[in-house]
């Protein structure tokens, strides 16, 4: 399984990233900003009895939470195959193929719901504290969001896909957690929140009005299916049947066919893809804090 953390090793092949701790914090703090009063208090309350997380402020507590996951003392381990959910590009994004890509529960789309139950009855699972789980829930409503990470070509959601001229990150899941995030904090500036706010604040309770997490999984599909491989070029071929890879494993167990392609990277993805990004940051931030307004509304 394939996602593995940002760390230091950002240039060693084989690598996987989820947004990086950069889009992790912003979608925290996007949550942060609009959270009720009770989830606010529940929140900071249970955060800031972790020593790993307490912070002066709220936002800053889920911020420091968000990032956690990635950077797990002794690796993520177990933990790993709960940050994605490998649908087949091939496939449409149904409960049925949702429920068949998560082999027992160890997926993000049955750990979102099962941390999100166990949150909203205070019952930790046995393994991680109840600030541990909300940990894990904030990360994971920023991982679900990336569009790689609901979907699969047997590339590993993109770890085998070669990119060029987005250096140093050289695949195309890497792009998209890391260097599409970068571009667009660059272009927005430090007032790249704010700026969301702004230019979303129409569709923000539309967006908050999720229904399902499989239907925020189905969302990132299709948004991975059209923007991500719809727009590579040269064109990616369309893998007609379910092979897991791992990206330690691209040349062995990914097909050559894909291999071979060397995606343009700035030609692929520009202008319109940070546009993308910044909706998928603010779709998971707004939703996250709709998730912890729900788990606390009592």
């Amino acid at each position: 399984m394939h996602r593995a953390l940002v760390s230091i090793l950002l240039l060693i092949p084989g690598q996987a990233w989820c947004w990086g701790d950069e889009g992790h914090q912003i979608v925290a703090r996007i949550a942060a900003a609009h959270m009720t009063e009770r989830a606010r208090q529940a929140v900071a309350q249970l955060l800031n009895h972790d020593p790993a997380f307490a912070a002066d402020s709220v936002a800053e507590a889920m911020a420091r939470a968000a990032i956690w996951p990635d950077h797990v003392p002794g690796g993520k381990g177990a933990t790993a195959p709960w940050h994605y959910i490998d649908i087949g590009l091939f496939e449409s994004p149904t409960p049925a193929h949702i429920a068949a890509r998560c082999p027992g529960g160890n997926c993000i789309v049955h750990k979102m719901n099962q941390y999100i139950e166990n949150l909203k009855q205070h019952r930790a699972d046995g393994q991680w504290t109840e600030a541990k789980e909300l940990a894990f829930l904030l990360h994971f409503a920023g991982d679900i969001h990336q569009p790689l990470h609901c979907v699969s070509d047997a590339d590993a959601g993109g770890n085998c896909v070669n990119v060029a001229g987005f250096e140093p990150m050289k695949n195309l899941h890497a792009v998209w957690d890391i260097t599409l995030v970068r571009n667009l904090m660059t272009q927005d500036g430090p007032n790249i929140i704010a700026g969301m706010e702004s230019r979303f604040r129409g569709k923000m309770r539309r967006w908050q009005n999720y229904g399902t997490i499989d239907d925020i999984a189905a969302d990132s599909f299709g948004v991975a299916k059209k923007q991500v491989y719809g727009k590579a070029r040269p064109r990616l071929p369309v893998i007609p049947t379910f092979i897991e890879v791992q990206p330690r494993d691209c040349a062995t167990q990914a097909p050559a066919s894909l291999r071979a392609v060397i995606v343009n990277g700035p030609r692929s993805y520009g202008p319109d893809s940070l546009k993308v990004v910044r909706q998928q940051l603010y779709k998971g931030g707004v939703r996250l804090a709709a998730m912890l307004n729900g788990i606390y509304s009592d």
